[in-house]
């Protein structure tokens, strides 16, 4: 049997428009690992909780020099491909894509999130070709119903432009560490996106990242 990829993906920012207090970005970043490398992803994780006593869930990104420190060990992975990570942000104020604006035919945020979970997986397997034929992805299921989950399954499956995926599964990130890894470098890409990061800007460079703003 061919060695296991499972994706892991979370998302920053609402489904709003932008305008009012909506977030003026929308970004989903997936960290993509090899079954047989989970033991080198989880080593620099458990390292952390323990050197902090951090027994919560991590669901605030770390700041200044202490993101450089979180950050270096995945350097590291991603670069002799223990781990691979893609993203794709817009800036909402610009965005040509369809179901984000209510002023526009076709507005629909669940249709938009999905549409953008679609871009996400194009452009991730377009950078990061799989080695593997049993793709498993993993989402976050925070405010998604049982249908919202039935939708994205046959919306994904029915899209020739992405390999076979074997499972689709939601879960709650509190109790699974890799979804919180990429709840941390979304959070992270974001603030370089948005000009506002506060550590090495350098040491993000492995997260391949496409602007789907005017899409």
């Amino acid at each position: 049997m061919s060695n296991s990829l499972f994706i892991f993906v979370d998302e920053t920012g609402d489904l709003g428009d932008g305008t009012g207090d909506s977030s003026p970005y929308y970004a989903e970043l997936a960290v993509a690992i090899e079954k047989e490398y989970f033991p080198d992803v989880n080593r620099p994780l458990l390292s952390w909780r323990y050197c902090r006593n951090l027994l919560k869930e991590m669901d605030r990104p770390p700041k200044k020099e202490h993101a450089n420190n979180f950050l270096n060990p995945f350097v590291e992975l991603c670069r002799f491909r223990r781990m691979c990570c893609s993203c794709v942000y817009l800036l909402k104020e610009d965005y040509t894509g369809p179901y984000l604006k209510p002023n526009r035919s076709g507005y629909d945020p669940k249709k938009f999130k999905n549409f953008i979970h679609r871009q996400l997986f194009e452009w991730h397997f377009s950078v990061h070709p799989p080695r593997s034929e049993n793709i498993e992805i993993v989402f976050d299921r925070f405010e998604v119903s049982e249908d919202d989950m039935v939708n994205l399954g046959r919306y994904l499956r029915n899209n020739w432009n992405l390999p076979n995926i074997k499972h689709i599964v939601h879960t709650n990130s509190i109790y699974v560490e890799t979804l919180q890894l990429a709840h941390q470098l979304v959070n992270l890409t974001k603030d370089v996106i948005m000009g506002t990061a506060t550590f090495d800007t350098r040491l993000l460079s492995f997260v391949q990242t496409k602007d789907i703003t005017a899409i």
